[in-house]
């Protein structure tokens, strides 16, 4: 199988230099450009399954790569990744609307931009304009951390998701599930419960309540927490028992 290329942009040599060395023995194939019209040269010369992407940059900013790849080549385009320096957020937020797939703030550590770049792959395409699918990577590395055990990247992939929108029956599940994780009972609890409020029909959530009921009841449930990606009538939950409290 071949490996996957990945393009990374940004005029820093240094933040170049730093990411290649997190990347080195991933297996994954580094390509690296400066500003946005070497990056689209890049692109266009031979196409990477992903971008990292800065938004600050000259000749061709990140924003500008990011409109110019929706409108040429639509969703036949890589997967990306921007970039952003701290303080930048709602700028995020415009490059996913845009089509990124997630975004990472500066500074940001080694094991964040692996595990965003590994969710970013591993995502199904959900069609042009990349909004959803956007919102659904930065879930996905939700549920990843807390499989994982991760709690501190999963609390951090959620504040990330909640600058998106953090009104959804999804993220409202992750919340009271993390809570669950840190022994919070009561606002997990109130989390599932506003995650039904927006959508009665939503069934992991209704799950995880009724989990709750019964640790109150019994000490223990008698299931896994369902973070909502699970394989429909699945016999067995999400592997999140064991989550440490």
């Amino acid at each position: 199988m071949d490996a996957k290329r990945i393009l990374i942009v940004d005029d820093d040599r240094n933040i170049q230099t730093m990411l290649r060395v997190c990347l080195e023995g991933s297996g994954y194939d580094i390509e690296q450009a400066t500003d946005g019209a070497q990056a689209m040269e890049a692109i266009d010369r031979r196409r990477p399954d992903l971008v990292l992407l800065d938004l600050a940059m000259p000749v061709l900013d990140g924003m500008t790569v990011l409109a110019d790849l929706r409108v040429l080549l639509s969703d036949r385009a890589p997967r990306v990744i921007v970039m952003t320096a701290h303080g930048s957020v709602r700028a995020a937020m415009q490059a996913t609307r845009l089509g990124a797939s997630d975004f990472l703030e500066k500074p940001f550590l080694p094991e964040e931009l692996r595990m965003s770049i590994a969710s970013v792959l591993n995502e199904p395409r959900m069609g042009a304009g990349g909004a959803e699918g956007g919102y659904g990577a930065v879930l996905q590395a939700v549920r990843n951390a807390l499989r994982g055990k991760q709690l501190t990247a999963a609390e951090a992939a959620l504040m990330k998701a909640g600058t998106i929108s953090d009104t959804e029956p999804c993220f409202l599940n992750l919340a009271g599930v993390l809570h669950e994780a840190h022994g919070r009972i009561a606002s997990a609890r109130r989390f599932y419960a506003r995650a039904l409020a927006a959508d009665p029909t939503y069934e992991p959530a209704r799950r995880n309540l009724q989990r709750t009921n019964e640790m109150e009841l019994f000490g223990k449930p008698s299931s896994d927490a369902a973070l909502g990606d699970e394989p429909v009538n699945a016999g067995v939950e999400s592997a999140t028992r064991s989550l440490p409290r």
